[in-house]
């Protein structure tokens, strides 16, 4: 394990010959499928230098427990991304894999930067096998904070149990009943947010096909005070007595109105009773650093088909109500 985090490491340093084309290391000494796939791909390579830039710049403001925390973070993201996006001979599945570890690492980056750091750690679920007629994949990644600013421990607790239920229910079993050869797969990634430095949303998103005429995934969103350990509710984000959520559901409204046109949606689902009741969840709500995303999974205001939903809100738009010196100040 000792020899992997060294040469992991050393995957990280720049190499200043090829950083204006290339990837942030060497692709003649390249040593994995992951690393020789990015290294044919442009726009990966271009993902990987950004990726390195990033992490170098944290890496420099860090010391101590948080530095040697950020190291071990990177190790793990490695071996992860190596891992899993080799698992199979697909070039367009590994391209995939690689573009989302890269899109979701990079927003971690970003997100750590923002602020005092969080000791967020990567944590997976992976395994792999046969049962039966079925071949099953899992990969489940989510965040274990280690920070000593509060006390995390149920909120740790909860992403854990929810990632050990999953991969309990996507491994097939004995009894499943499947009289033809399938391949199962769960994935579960997420990214992080930084809409103010006391604050970390995590985004958490999930893919599962275990037969059926499709897969089936989702995307949850929960704001996380730092100060508390604690998530925290949307309520609690806005000013008490102002009509945030009555804005709220006539901005989203109007937005999936608009997208209906192109991307047609249930009609109904606009009712304004029925949206205020899909949209006061707190897994809707996706705080980022410039904007509130509420976030729609399939079937919630569509179908199938159409795919997820979102609209954007640039906080210009909720600073009047936002609750003075809560969790999101603006």
């Amino acid at each position: 394990m000792r020899a992997l985090a060294v040469a992991a490491l050393v995957a990280l340093s720049p190499v200043a010959t090829l950083a204006q084309t290339g990837p942030s290391f060497d692709c003649a000494k390249a040593s994995n499928g992951a690393e020789r796939a990015i290294c044919k791909d442009a726009d990966m390579a271009k993902a990987d230098r950004e990726l390195s830039v990033l992490y170098t710049a944290l890496l420099g403001r860090l010391s101590g427990p948080a530095k040697e925390s950020l190291e071990k973070s990177q190790v793990r993201w490695i071996v992860g991304r190596n891992r899993a996006c080799v698992s199979n001979d697909d070039p367009d599945l590994i391209e995939r894999c690689l573009k989302t570890r890269y899109a979701d690492r990079i927003a971690d980056l970003k997100a750590l930067a923002a602020g005092p750091y969080p000791f967020v750690e990567d944590q997976s679920i992976a395994r792999s096998g046969k049962v039966g007629k079925v071949t099953y994949t899992i990969d489940l990644r989510y965040p274990r904070f280690a920070g000593t600013t509060a006390d995390f421990t149920a909120i740790n607790r909860t992403y854990a149990e929810a990632a050990a239920k999953a991969a309990r229910e996507t491994t097939p079993t004995a009894d499943a009943g499947v009289d033809r050869e399938q391949e199962w797969q769960a994935l579960q990634s997420y990214s992080l947010f930084r809409p103010d430095p006391d604050v970390i949303t995590v985004a958490l998103t999930f893919w599962a096909f275990t037969g059926g005429a499709h897969g089936y995934g989702s995307t949850s969103c929960a704001l996380v005070d730092l100060r508390t350990g604690k998530s925290v509710m949307p309520e609690e984000v806005f000013a008490p007595g102002s009509p945030w959520l009555k804005e709220v559901v006539a901005i989203v409204g109007a937005d999936l109105k608009k997208q209906f046109v192109d991307n047609p949606g249930f009609e109904d689902a606009l009712q304004p009773s029925k949206l205020t009741k899909t949209v006061n969840t707190s897994g809707h709500f996706c705080w980022q650093a410039d904007k509130l995303q509420i976030y729609f999974n399939q079937y919630e205001v569509g179908p199938y088909s159409a795919g997820p939903y979102t609209v954007d809100v640039p906080y210009s738009r909720l600073k009047p109500l936002l609750r003075a010196r809560g969790p999101i100040s603006r």
